[in-house]
Formats: C-alpha cells, sequence, structure tokens
C-alpha cells in the first residue's frame, strides 16, 4: 500500500512538474509591451503613450487601449455611440494569443472575429527591433526633405556627409533659421547618425511602399548614397514605418542640436 501511495505521489509531482514546464515557457520573463517587435516584411508591433501601434498586413493602425491578461493581448476600441444618445459607453476587443515571446521572438496570432479582420488567420513571427543591426551600412552622403503640415511641422531640407559636413536649407516653421546655412556634427552626433542607418533595415526599404493614405502629416524623403555599392535608396512617407522612426526623429532635431553659419547668398 505504501508503495503504490509513493508511486501515486511520484506521478503527481511529475505531471504537475511537466504541467508547469509545458506553460512557463511563453513568456520567458519579456513583457509584450516592454519591446518593439518587428517582422521580415517590415511589419511592427509597439507600445507608446498607453497605446499600441501595429502594422500586420501592410496597413498601419493604433489602439488607445490594451490590456494583457496570461497569454492574451487585447486591444480595445472603447467609444459612445449616437444610436444611444452617447449615454453608453460601447467596447470593441481584438483579442491576440500570445502562442510564444522571448527576448528575441515574439508569436502572434489573432483569435477572434474583429482580430481576424484586422490581422487575418495567420501566426505573425517578430523579431526585437533592438536586434536589428547592419554594420554593412555606410553612407556616402544623405539627403533629406520634411515638408510642413496645417500645425508647425518644419520645412527642412538636409545634406549630411561622411565626415559630418552639414547643410541646412530652412523653410517654414524652423525658427530661428531661414535659408542656407552650414555646420558639422561633431563625433557623438555622427556617431549617432550611423547607429540609426544601420539600425534602420535599409536594405529591406528599397521596395518598400506605405500602405496608409495619412491627411495632415507631413512629407518625409530621403535619398542615401551609400559608400560599398551604386544603388541610391529613396524613401517618400507621411507614416514612417518603425523601423525608421528613429532616422527621421534624428533628422528632425539635428538642425537644432550644432552651431550653424549662414551661407551669404
Amino acid at each position: 500500500m505504501r508503495k503504490r501511495s509513493f508511486l501515486l505521489l511520484v506521478f503527481t509531482s511529475v505531471f504537475h512538474v511537466l504541467f508547469a514546464q509545458k506553460k512557463a515557457p511563453l513568456t520567458q520573463g519579456t513583457r509584450i509591451d516592454a519591446e518593439r517587435w518587428i517582422t521580415s516584411s517590415l511589419g511592427h508591433l509597439y507600445f507608446s503613450d498607453k497605446k499600441v501601434y501595429y502594422n500586420f498586413v501592410g496597413y498601419a493602425g493604433s489602439k488607445a487601449h490594451y490590456t494583457i491578461i496570461n497569454d492574451t493581448l487585447i486591444m480595445a476600441d472603447i467609444y459612445h455611440s449616437s444610436a444611444d444618445n452617447f449615454k453608453q459607453e460601447h467596447r470593441d476587443n481584438f483579442k491576440f494569443l500570445i502562442r510564444h515571446i522571448d527576448h528575441n521572438r515574439l508569436y502572434l496570432k489573432a483569435v477572434e472575429p474583429n482580430a481576424i479582420k484586422l490581422a487575418g488567420n495567420t501566426t505573425y513571427e517578430f523579431r526585437n527591433f533592438k536586434n536589428s543591426y547592419d554594420k554593412n551600412i555606410e553612407f556616402s552622403k544623405i539627403y533629406f526633405l520634411s515638408s510642413t503640415c496645417f500645425g508647425d511641422c518644419p520645412q527642412l531640407g538636409i545634406e549630411i556627409w561622411p565626415n559630418g559636413d552639414y547643410h541646412l536649407k530652412a523653410g517654414e516653421h524652423a525658427q530661428p533659421y531661414k535659408g542656407n546655412y552650414t555646420g558639422r556634427l561633431s563625433a557623438v552626433q555622427l556617431d549617432s547618425l550611423n547607429f540609426w542607418l544601420k539600425h534602420s533595415e535599409l536594405k529591406k526599404m528599397n521596395d518598400w511602399q506605405q500602405g496608409n493614405q495619412v491627411v495632415d502629416a507631413p512629407n518625409y524623403y530621403f535619398a542615401i548614397d551609400f559608400a560599398n555599392n551604386k544603388k541610391k535608396l529613396s524613401i517618400t512617407t507621411n507614416e514612417p514605418p518603425l523601423n525608421i522612426i528613429d532616422l527621421v526623429n534624428f533628422m528632425l532635431s539635428s538642425y537644432k542640436k550644432i552651431q550653424l553659419t549662414p551661407v551669404n547668398q
């Protein structure tokens, strides 16, 4: 009897250990909203200012609300409707199963109709964006344009060379500058620029096209000449994908951080 009880105890313990091991690897100590995620086709998923931003099938979007419950990511639209004279709060959920997550990979699948309409019925493999880096990216010249918008978006034309030489043509909303200026990036600033270039998945941008049409957003244009080949990369967008957001932000703020000298006309 004691032997049977002992075997039953061992079997029960092993069962619980195996069950726990089966459930535990799901999160691996990584929170989905603590990282930025990117797919091989430049889709993305990231969380900022309590919102979730996504691009599953070529069209970017965002949800103002989300929760994470165990192995489920729930995005939500919360709104009021004229159908009930705005008396009640309505909520539409978009549920995704977190099939696996660790520091390097995320596997995510839509599991109910709203989410499937948003993302399709496939399982998405995301990589942690912080691991994106191509040491072979070297530039010989960068040309960047930004347009105005209905607000105070600065109108900029910026050229940068590998030695840090910098030329600015400042238009509207680029105070205190207006006209042509020259300057030079510091060694630290040039290192930052090179880092963002290597971090931006530029080799995948040759055939990239923006899926959304965004209203009242500035247009950005890049023309990048590479040092190690004759190809020039051109990018036009008013909704930058995740992989170039940091590079765009660097360019937009660069003229505020260096000493500029007016060019006599």
